[in-house]
Order: C-alpha cells, then sequence, then structure tokens
C-alpha cells in the first residue's frame, strides 16, 4: 500500500512493539511471546512468505506442543520417568541439529521442554494451557507478519544475507548423549537452586550446544554478548521515560524511534540477517523488561539478562569443553558420473 525504502524497517520496528505494548497493557499472559515471534517471522523471510510455508510451521508446532505436554503432564508425577523422557527428547533434538542446525523440530522441541519443565517444577504452575498460550501467539505473529507486507510492501535490500550457511556434522553418538545429559543436568540444579532466570540460562545454552561446529560455537556466543548490550543502550531511553512515569503513547514513541535507530545501526554496520534477529529479538525482550517493571527494577533486570546470557555461555563452553571429540562438518559428495 504504502511504498517506500524504509518500509522494511517501518515493519519491523512498528509492529512487534505496538503488539508488545498492547498484550502488556490488556494483561495478556507471556505478552512477550508473540511479538518476537512476529520478529523471527520478519527477520527470517525478508520478503512476504509463503502461506503455505507459515501454515506448515503453525501444524509443527501444533504437534510439538500439544504432544509433548499430554505426555510430560501424564509423567509428572514419577520422576524417573519424567526424566528419561526429557532426556531422550534432548537426544532427539541434538540428533537431528547436528545433522542440521537449522531443524525447526530440534528448536521447537527443546524450547517447549524448558518451558514445560520450568513452569511445572519450579513455578508450580499448571502447563495445560501451553500448547494453546504458543499456538495463539503464534497465530497473532502470522496474521500480524501479513498485515505488515499488506501494509508496507517491498523485500530487505539493506541487510546482507549470511555469508555461509550453518552446516551439519558427522553424527557421533556418544558427544549426543553427553550434550543430553549434561542439558538434563544443568536444568535440574538450576531447578533446584531456584534461579529467576532458569529460563533464559538454559534455553541459551541449549542453542549453544546444538550448534555442531566449534567456529559457530564461538559466533554465537559473541553475536548473544555483543547484541544484549546493544539491546541495553537502545533501550536506555526508554527505560529513564518509564522511570519518570511519562503517558503511554509518549513511551510507545521514543521506544519506536529507538527501535529504527537500532535499525539505521545495524545497516551502518552492515550486520547480517543472523545478528539482525538477535538484536531485534533482544530489543523487544529488553523493551519488555522495562515496561513490565518499576522504577530501578527494570535497570537491574536489563542487566541481570545480561549477566544470565555470560553465565549461560561460560556454562556452555564448559560443556563443550569437557569433551575431546571435534565436529567434522557434513562434506557435500559431488556424483561421479558412471564409467563409460
Amino acid at each position: 500500500m504504502f511504498r517506500s525504502a524504509a518500509n522494511p524497517i517501518i515493519r519491523l520496528v512498528v509492529f512487534p512493539v505496538l503488539l508488545l505494548f498492547h498484550l502488556q497493557y490488556s494483561g495478556a499472559l507471556m505478552p512477550v511471546l508473540a511479538p518476537i515471534f512476529t520478529v523471527i517471522f520478519l527477520t527470517l523471510m525478508p520478503s512476504k512468505p509463503p502461506l503455505n510455508l507459515l501454515l506448515k510451521l503453525m501444524l509443527v508446532l501444533f504437534f510439538v506442543s500439544f504432544v509433548l505436554v499430554f505426555v510430560g503432564g501424564v509423567l509428572q508425577d514419577t520422576p524417573t520417568g519424567y526424566g528419561l523422557f526429557c532426556w531422550s527428547l534432548f537426544f532427539w533434538s541434538f540428533y537431528r541439529s547436528h545433522n542440521d542446525p537449522k531443524d525447526i523440530f530440534a528448536t521447537l522441541t527443546i524450547m517447549v521442554v524448558i518451558i514445560m519443565t520450568v513452569m511445572n517444577f519450579q513455578m508450580g504452575t499448571q502447563v495445560d494451557f501451553l500448547p494453546w498460550l504458543m499456538f495463539k501467539d503464534f497465530f497473532i505473529a502470522m496474521v500480524i507478519t501479513y498485515i505488515s507486507f499488506l501494509l508496507f510492501p517491498g523485500d530487505e535490500k539493506d541487510i546482507l544475507m549470511d555469508e555461509t550457511s550453518k552446516e551439519g556434522a558427522e553424527t557421533n553418538i556418544g558427544l549426543i548423549v553427553f550434550k543430553a545429559s549434561a542439558m538434563c543436568l544443568v536444568m535440574v540444579v538450576l531447578i533446584g537452586v531456584g534461579s529467576s532466570q532458569t529460563m533464559l540460562i538454559t534455553l541459551t545454552i541449549s542453542s549453544m550446544i546444538m550448534i555442531p561446529i566449534a567456529n559457530d560455537h564461538r559466533t554465537y556466543s559473541y553475536n548473544k554478548i555483543i547484541t544484549t548490550v546493544i539491546g541495553i543502550c537502545f533501550t536506555l531511553p526508554v527505560m529513564f521515560l518509564f522511570m519518570f512515569g511519562v503517558s503511554t503513547w509518549m513511551l510507545i514513541g521514543v521506544t519506536i524511534f529507538c527501535g529504527i535507530q537500532l535499525a539505521c545501526y545495524a545497516i551502518r554496520r552492515q550486520c547480517r540477517f543472523s545478528i539482525y534477529q538477535l538484536m531485534f529479538t533482544n530489543f523487544v525482550v529488553l523493551t519488555y523488561q522495562v515496561i513490565k517493571h518499576q522504577g530501578t527494577a527494570s535497570l537491574s533486570a536489563e542487566f541481570l539478562r545480561l549477566l544470565s546470557i555470560a553465565i549461560a555461555i561460560l556454562v556452555g563452553a564448559l560443556i563443550l569443553n569437557l569433551t575431546k571429540h571435534q565436529a567434522v562438518a557434513l562434506v557435500k559428495k559431488t556424483p561421479t558420473p558412471p564409467a563409460e
């Protein structure tokens, strides 16, 4: 409808921010989830996504979340059975990610297992609503993404594509068993000590160790820390205005302005799509931390998030360094012509 070179920035900044504020002030449960899904859609697909692809993703999410939560609910009263259930899912997910690091089944399975376990055993809340919540937020994000492309059409051309796609690695069952066992142990320890950042730390560790190639581990760790620091810097004006009690509309306007400045900064730095996605997911989460807390608590929440990510990266590095095995990237074999 409105064609402009700035449309990709408007899509990525305005729609997730407006959605976040609307869900937060309307009292939605986990209001940050749908905006994060929206950011992921808009950064994974620089052009208008095909409807059949989004429908396939919805079916995957529906199957993974409903089946896992149902089985987890059956086994939650038997610690041994539930522990083996989580371990088998971690093993299966890491096995798939070693063959294809972009496997959506593996990523969603790990995310659902961690959220389900933390909510059940640490927060003491029922998880029966979790599948419907994720499915609803996923659908909202899909609709918002389509509306953003209809109102502000145009492909993203200012952000560079990633130089190389992540490669799989040769399967090593012992390494995958070790990763699954370590992931279960970390989750049990964090729940046992009652850490308030259990979900963030375990999700960060799982995202780090599911990558099969060592160079990609270091790249992910560096990018995660840097983008969190940048996100904190660009949300500081929002935090200060929120502390002074300005009106919601002014707060929304300043948040959108800071988001546009963040996008311009990313373009000037010639960021690639993987960094761009991390920047804006951190920006949305940190903005949520600001409007969720009161006064100086929002600043401490932002730095607690940074500290938690740093701890998660250190734990992930420790897990990876405990094994001497170096994953070998898969080499695509070129077919040899038949002999005459």
